[in-house]
């Protein structure tokens, strides 16, 4: 009876413990990004996927062809 008591009590230790680690592990959140405007046709993107060109930024590398031009 004694290792049944032990083992029912082992296993619910363990449900506990599963239990709250899991979830206290949280997805990272993204963080805020800068947002700039493309100077060809004024679109908002994040300042890391815009092209930069001349110190301008643009939504795609055809807009920073075209404003060069």
């Amino acid at each position: 009876m004694k290792i049944i008591f032990l083992l029912a009590a082992a296993v619910l230790i363990w449900w506990i413990v599963r239990t709250l680690r899991g979830s206290s592990v949280s997805a990272p959140k993204p963080g805020i990004k800068n947002v700039v405007s493309c100077e060809y046709c004024d679109l908002h993107i994040p300042e890391d996927e815009a092209f930069k060109q001349n110190g301008h930024s643009y939504c795609c590398r055809e807009h920073a062809q075209k404003d060069s031009n």
